[in-house]
């Protein structure tokens, strides 16, 4: 028995397709076919161009662009201390801030929790975005996210993200 529709996830994107069309989520792109396989290889060529185009926008492979983040963002489900913690980075001078008043932000002391929660959510924006990052650690993870600057022992948020945020009212 044939399948009536194909669901799938590619590149973090959802496609499902059937026999006479596709849609691609988050973008809510639609298109029309003849069957399931034209239209699964329609959308990942679809998507492959998307990226290709965001990849070659990038200012750094690590860090994505206003569109990249502002996509991330709608797509996670972020946590209360997620969110305190990007609105404080986001409205410190310079989007500057160190990992004691990252946790402060979100209500915890010291700096432990802040390198914990800010990598993890560095870690879920960069799998999204499909962010190259070298090492598997907090300090590696959180490079999606912001720079950090040694001499002064605080990270900088990076501007396509604070960008981002202020596009999707995150505040």
């Amino acid at each position: 028995m044939a399948k009536d529709r194909e669901d799938i996830e590619y590149r973090g994107h959802r496609i499902i397709a059937n026999n006479t069309g596709f849609m691609i989520y988050p973008d809510k792109y639609r298109g029309e076919v003849e069957s399931i396989e034209e239209g699964l290889t329609a959308a990942k060529a679809w998507v492959d161009d998307k990226n290709k185009a965001r990849n070659e926008a990038r200012r750094a492979p690590h860090i994505g662009t206003v569109d990249d983040y502002a996509e991330a963002l709608e797509a996670l489900s972020l946590g209360a201390h997620e969110r305190l913690m990007l609105v404080a980075h986001r409205a410190a001078p310079d989007r500057k801030l160190s990992a004691t008043e990252l946790s402060e932000a979100a209500g915890w002391e010291e700096a432990g929790p802040a390198n914990m929660h800010y990598g993890n959510l560095g870690r879920k924006i960069a799998q999204q975005l499909y962010l190259p990052i070298e090492n598997d650690d907090d300090l590696s993870w959180t490079q999606a996210l912001a720079e950090y600057h040694d001499e002064e022992s605080k990270w900088e948020m990076h501007a396509e993200l604070g960008e981002a945020l202020d596009r999707l009212n995150i505040t």
